[in-house]
């Protein structure tokens, strides 16, 4: 299986490569390819011809795009047109990753697919406004909604606070935002059953949710963070205000409660493992890393 992964230098780039080591991969980042640029995007698909499209490649600077807000558009908007709209020109079955944020927190059940977005950032409104045009574009899409994406590559939450945690006396973490914590595995391996399970393809493209099963704060996800790495700060819950208030730079608003539904892409046999398990995975190997 021959598969194009743009972002392939980023946390769930490198985590695809692994696992999907043995393919045919063709591996590019904005270096090797410009995803803004449609003619570009084109006659890559056309050159390389892969079989599969992963759209690992985004704007994720949440609140630098509420400045960046063209910058933001163009990548995650542009760049997830361009990409679809090669993908059915040349038949390529296209998997594009969006996010949590393209909700707005107010519902406190688990969000369905179903459910009306209402993003509350720039980020959020641009990978909203990449799923319309995908589901427009049409062909052989899917669209995976995610959230809270950590990996032992690159940066994010979880490195973060493992170094913090060792370093630090005490630390201070938005306790009112309610998500799912995504191990980027868990997300790669998902792609992976739905492409090499025994499904009737044509009927199961379209729009899903795939996140780490059970629901924490910031807090609390800092708290395991730092219980399962052997740190030793202090974790402070403080409120999205007081995080905001005690910040130079932009925030960007976030989604209180931001909890996916997954049992569609449950039903198809794909396995969303408890995040407090895959974080264990997660901090196992880091502490390797750092042996």
């Amino acid at each position: 299986m021959k598969i194009l992964i743009t972002g392939a230098n980023g946390q769930l780039g490198v985590t695809l490569q692994d696992v999907f080591a043995g393919s045919d991969l063709v591996l590019t980042d904005r270096d090797e390819l410009d995803i803004t640029d449609a003619a570009a995007v084109d006659n890559f698909v056309a050159v390389t011809k892969p079989e599969v499209i992963i759209n690992a490649a985004g704007y994720t600077a949440v609140d630098l795009a509420e400045i960046e807000k063209e910058a933001a558009r163009k990548i995650n908007l542009g760049g997830g047109e361009n990409l679809a709209a090669a993908a059915k020109k040349y038949d390529v079955i296209f998997f594009h990753i969006s996010t949590d944020f393209v909700f707005d927190g107010e519902k406190t059940e688990p969000y369905l697919e179903t459910d009306k977005p209402n993003p509350l950032s720039v980020y959020g409104q641009t990978k909203r406004d990449a799923e319309t045009v995908i589901e427009k574009v049409g062909g052989k899409y899917f669209i995976l909604r995610t959230a809270w994406l950590y990996s032992p590559f690159g940066k994010n939450f979880v490195k973060t606070f493992v170094k913090l945690g060792a370093e630090k006396p005490e630390l201070k973490v938005v306790a009112d935002q309610i998500g799912c914590p995504t191990y980027t595995y868990d997300l790669a391996l998902a792609i992976k059953k739905l492409l090499t399970a025994d499904f009737q393809l044509p009927t199961i493209f379209g729009l899903y949710h795939f996140a780490g099963a059970g629901e924490c704060s910031w807090f609390e996800f800092a708290k395991k963070i730092v219980e399962l790495s052997g740190g030793t700060a202090k974790i402070i819950p403080q409120t999205s205000y007081e995080y905001a208030a005690g910040r130079d730079a932009v925030t960007a608003e976030r989604p209180k409660h931001s909890v996916l539904n997954c049992d569609k892409i449950r039903k198809l046999g794909v396995k969303t493992p408890v995040w407090q398990e895959s974080l264990q995975k997660c901090i196992e190997i880091l502490k390797k890393e750092n042996n």
